[in-house]
């Protein structure tokens, strides 16, 4: 299995033409078709019904579609775990959270503490998580949606609340429109397999709304989608967090469209006692003991 391969599958199933996706890829139609048969080789199924126009997935297509971003994700995750044990900092705090969290409600929090002498790894939920199982982050900043198993095995604590908002540009010509449980009008996405997407498929799904048209964007990041909403080029669901200014609106949808979450402080469960309490963790910026 290669990396370039999830991406040329990733390719594929945007644009369901072998042409186009080459293309996407910077590569020959050739040689990326040669590059699809060997990932199906090795997964051992055909994705694609390449008899059909455009390119429609297979059964065994639409199951690896599921986990593909998701192993991706992974890949990077795995990377950045890698280089975080590198590091200019003998004795860092190793510190993981996401590009949200990163970019908002993590340096207040570590101002209010006075922590210095971190390392801060952006990835995603999941790799936040695994991190701090595995020993290679002290500590995480995570969104969370209610999901207990997710938690298993680790101690964590709320340090505050968001909601993803169907936002849209203030100055946007074409704005999103629900009728007869149908959403109309630009829509942008996040990836299958991201803690966003699923969230925000699963809200639709229960209260049966369908989206009519395709969406005109997806993507992993809620900052990329974010410049895209106030550029006018459609909604997105975008944390509350990150609607600091009056260029954006909400969408005029139901109240259930938002969808909740809680940001977790989340720690070893090594870093608790036996009632649960926070007990006292090396502050390895100074060699002081205080509680997280």
């Amino acid at each position: 299995m290669e990396l370039q391969w999830i991406d040329d599958f990733l390719a594929l199933c945007e644009t369901r033409n072998f042409t186009r996706a080459a293309q996407a890829r910077c590569t020959t139609q050739s040689a990326y078709s040669r590059r699809m048969q060997r990932l199906e080789d090795w997964l051992g199924a055909p994705l694609f019904d390449r008899e059909r126009r455009p390119v429609a997935l297979t059964p065994a297509g639409e199951e690896f579609l599921a986990r593909a971003h998701r192993l991706r994700d992974d890949i990077f995750d795995a990377r950045r775990a890698v280089l975080a044990v590198s590091s200019h900092l003998e004795r860092s705090l190793r510190i993981y959270t996401t590009n949200t969290l990163a970019a908002t409600v993590l340096s207040p929090w570590l101002i209010e503490r006075g922590l210095r002498n971190y390392s801060l790894i952006v990835a995603s939920v999941s790799g936040c998580l695994e991190a701090v199982r595995r020993g290679h982050a002290d500590l995480a900043l995570t969104p969370h949606f209610g999901d207990a198993e997710a938690l298993a095995g680790l101690a964590t604590r709320p340090i505050g609340e968001d909601r993803l908002i169907l936002a849209q540009s203030r100055a946007t010509k074409s704005a999103v429109t629900l009728s007869d449980g149908q959403l109309a009008g630009a829509l942008m996405l996040y990836t299958p397999g991201t803690q966003y997407g699923a969230r925000i498929a699963g809200m639709l799904d229960a209260n049966r709304i369908y989206m009519r048209d395709r969406p005109v964007c997806e993507s992993a990041s809620a900052e990329a989608l974010l410049a895209q909403v106030k550029a006018g080029l459609g909604a997105a669901w975008i944390p509350a967090i990150l609607l600091g200014d009056e260029t954006t609106s909400r969408c005029r949808v139901p109240d259930f469209f938002d969808v909740p979450y809680t940001i977790l402080l989340v720690e070893p469960l090594a870093g608790r006692d036996e009632a649960g309490a926070a007990v006292e963790t090396v502050d390895r910026s100074s060699d002081r003991r205080r509680p997280l």
